[in-house]
């Protein structure tokens, strides 16, 4: 466990390293479909000149444009983005946006310095492949220990 403990402490920096894709307020529905398909990701950062002012993801689209019956090639991003969502500071740890998430219920966060400037994205998927590398790796230790004990135990 004191794996995990540790990796959890860790710093958001190495989720900072991909490039962010965002979009800007003025853009079109369909423009931020037609990036969300290219990139094959599920959320966009909404950037007003670098700030982070949202987030879209396809769910808001599939909700507020498709079931709504709006136009995706009239619609913009600021109609139907989620505004000032959820941010992590880069400085926190692991445990701080896991905690985030689970208290405000949210599967995107987004990483920012002290001007609101988005630095990365971390996700649940992120989290999950993380934690799961870590469970993987304590339970080989665990049963290398066993077979250690169980060795040594035989006549």
């Amino acid at each position: 466990m004191r794996a995990i403990h540790r990796r959890r402490a860790m710093a958001l920096q190495p989720f900072c390293q991909q490039p962010v894709i965002s979009i800007a307020p003025s853009q079109t529905i369909q423009e931020a479909c037609q990036m969300l398909r290219q990139h094959n990701i599920g959320c966009l950062v909404v950037a007003d000149q670098g700030t982070l002012a949202g987030i879209l993801t396809d769910r808001d689209i599939a909700l507020r444009v498709t079931g709504e019956g709006k136009d995706p090639q009239r619609t913009t991003v600021q109609e139907v983005m989620t505004p000032n969502p959820v941010s992590i500071a880069m400085g926190q740890s692991l445990h701080d946006v896991t905690a985030l998430m689970r208290a405000h219920r949210v599967r995107r966060v987004p990483i920012v310095d002290g001007a609101y400037k988005v630095l990365g994205i971390i996700t649940l998927d992120d989290l999950i492949a993380l934690f799961g590398e870590e469970l993987s790796d304590l339970g080989k230790t665990v049963s290398e220990s066993f077979l250690r004990k169980t060795v040594a135990a035989d006549p």
